[in-house]
This record gives structure tokens, sequence and C-alpha cells, in this order.
């Protein structure tokens, strides 16, 4: 049987090594299976971090001190030397340490550490449940690093022209996703609520995760990043010019932020400046039917 699993998420690519106790076969279905690379090691590219996953009790680190307590959110990240450590925590009372991820300064290498779930066929570990909310901090902290940045936005692939759409919670990301699938097999939804840019020579590109909200879409496609949109409900559909300052604050709302480490905020800040005034943004107010569809493929023709 294989033992180690190989993921690749807008270019980033994490490789999974186990002993023992391996991941259940339906955690890879439906949202991490399009990621999982080819076994064949031709088709792979250098690995960017390696992960080696135990069934085990975490060490304790001597001398870990706070880096940035998210508590509410059920994790928190410490530090003892060279090394940093992601505890996240059961989100039902009384809140115990599930999952502590201990990892290398510059998040390249690491040990996570999972409880063992018993099954009729023997023992095993959950990806889903190792990946989300870890995943997503160790892919903040690898793009922090100069490459780009999570976002809480629906991305849209309409023709291989990226369209990104930044909302909060509750502005329409999973409705317009649902009106977009409805659409046609010209559109592919890369996610409904987690979206990665990136920026490399000289162009910006939008990227799916496995992450998706309750439209559960997902797609490991990357296109160009073309426009930007910022959602709100309104009486009709229209696109709605503001300064390019505004745009900037209700895109950098919207990031997934390393709030503990100077040089990925500042890398973050420059990168939604850029992105506001390198490509067309506009607020999109819309109604929840399928004529904001026909209204942005108008919009598409005009640009």
């Amino acid at each position: 049987m294989p033992d180690h699993l190989q993921l690749k998420i807008a270019g980033v690519r994490l490789e999974l090594h186990w002993k023992g106790a391996a991941p259940t076969e339906e955690c890879t279905w439906p949202f991490y299976q399009p990621f999982v690379e080819a076994a064949e090691a031709s088709s792979r590219g250098p690995v960017d971090t390696r992960l080696h996953v135990h069934c085990a009790e975490p060490p304790t680190l001597g001398g870990a001190r706070l880096v940035f307590d998210a508590r509410p959110n059920h994790w928190r990240l410490t530090s003892s030397g060279d090394r940093y450590a992601f505890e996240v925590f059961s989100t039902k009372p009384p809140h115990t340490r599930r999952q502590v991820a201990v990892m290398s300064s510059d998040f390249r290498a690491g040990d996570v550490y999972v409880p063992r779930q018993r099954r009729a066929a023997g023992s095993s570990w959950s990806l889903t449940r190792l990946m989300r909310p870890f995943g997503e901090l160790l892919m903040v902290n690898l793009l922090g690093q100069g490459h780009g940045a999570l976002l809480h936005a629906l991305g849209v692939s309409d023709r291989g022209r990226g369209l990104l759409f930044v909302g909060a919670s509750g502005a329409g990301k999973t409705t317009l996703s649902e009106l977009y699938r409805a659409h046609g097999d010209d559109v592919t939804i890369l996610s409904d609520e987690r979206v990665i840019v990136t920026r490399r020579a000289g162009q910006f590109w939008l990227s799916g995760t496995p992450w998706p909200g309750g439209g559960f879409m997902v797609s490991p496609d990357t296109v160009p990043l073309r426009e930007i949109f910022f959602l709100e409900h309104g009486p009709r559909n229209a696109m709605i010019a503001d300064t390019p300052l505004r745009l900037y604050a209700l895109l950098f709302q919207q990031m997934f932020l390393a709030f503990w480490n100077r040089e990925a905020l500042e890398w973050a800040m420059a990168l939604a400046d850029d992105l506001v005034r390198a490509l067309p943004a506009h607020r999109l107010s819309f109604v929840n039917d399928a004529s904001v569809i026909e209204f942005l493929d108008g919009h598409g023709a005009q640009a």
C-alpha cells in the first residue's frame, strides 16, 4: 500500500508521508481527490512542504511561547526555538486539543500528530480533519513568502477567464456560484469559499482550493485573473465604480493574513493594492436570479 500522498494547490506541492495507520479511503473524496497528483514521479515538480503524519500524542515543546491566539477559531500558534506549532482544538466543549503540527521556521517541513480513528478494517486518520484549518494556515504562511494570498471569495473560470468575486459571509458567493453552475460547460467554479491569487512573471493567477463553502464546489484549475467584483445584494444588477482605496479596504478584509509575520503582512498589503490598481475592479450589486449571469456576460463582452 502507498505510504505517501502528494497534493498540488495553486502550484504549491504538499507531500504527506505516514507509517502504519493510513488515511481513510473516503477522505480524499470529493474535495481533495482533484488535487491529488499522479503517482508517476515524472509528472511532479519539486515539493514545497513535506509533512510526516503520526497517529500519536504530540511531543511537548519546551519553553514554547504564544505567537498568535485564535482560540475563538479553535487554534493557536506557538514557537519554541526554530520551530512553530499549530495547535487545533475541538469545536465542542471542553475544546480539547485534537491536532498539533510542529513545523520548521520556513514551514517547508513538519510533523503532524493526529488522533487515531478505530475502524473495523484497522486504524486510520482523516485527511479532511487534518487539513482544515491546518492546511489553510500552512498555505497562508507559504503564500506570504512573496507568492500570493488565500482569499474569502468565489472564483470562476469563464471560458478560461478568471473572475474573482469577493464578499463576506452572506454577500452571495454561494448563490452566484449556483447560478453560474447552471450556466453551462464553459464555466468552472474554482471554489465558492476559498480561492488563491498568485503573481508570477508579471501576471496575476486565480486558483481553486479544496476548501468549499455551502455550494460544495472545488476545482484544481489555475487561470489568468482578469477582473475583480465586490459583491453586494441590490434591487438591480449594476456595476458601481469606487475609489481604489475603498476597493483595497474591501479586498484586504477578505484576505487570510499571517498577523504574526510582519513581512508577510507587508507583502499582502502590497498585493492587495496592486490587484485593485492593475485589474478592472468594481462593486457588483446583483439580484438573486439568472439575470445576473446574463448581465455579467454582457459586461464581459464589452471588456
